[in-house]
């Protein structure tokens, strides 16, 4: 995936809300964007209505996507022993959307760095 970004949940949200920076930046046409499964999933699970359910749909037909498989699993797993000393310093979703990150060797495009920083081995953009 040449000139690709695994993008965060955040900034599709965000697009999604016609934040301006967000969909700024999905305009650029000098890279791929690609969403885990886990974005796919964190964007379902916020629908509250069928319309929206349906926009999500549609949208996403526009975006490369990086599977949940094995190995992100396992890199998941590194990072939460790496990284996990207090319960409350990482949430479960931003660990498996950074092992996917790493696991398909993609920068991530996020608008929360806080939630990824301490991750010495990410490239956020």
């Amino acid at each position: 995936m040449e000139n690709a970004i695994l993008l965060d949940s955040n900034i599709l949200i965000s697009a999604f809300r016609k934040g301006a920076d967000a969909i700024s930046f999905l305009s650029q046409r000098n890279f791929s964007f690609v969403i885990s499964d886990i974005t796919i999933m964190e964007l379902f699970a916020g629908c509250n209505t069928v319309a929206k359910r349906k926009d999500i749909e549609r949208i996403l037909e526009f975006y490369a996507r990086a599977p949940f498989s094995e190995l992100v699993a396992e890199k998941a797993i590194t990072l939460i022993k790496r990284y996990a000393v207090n319960p409350n310093s990482i949430h479960l979703p931003d660990i498996l959307i950074a092992a996917t990150a790493l696991n398909y060797k993609l920068p991530l495009k996020t608008l929360n760095k806080k939630d990824f920083d301490f991750i010495k081995e990410i490239q956020l953009i």
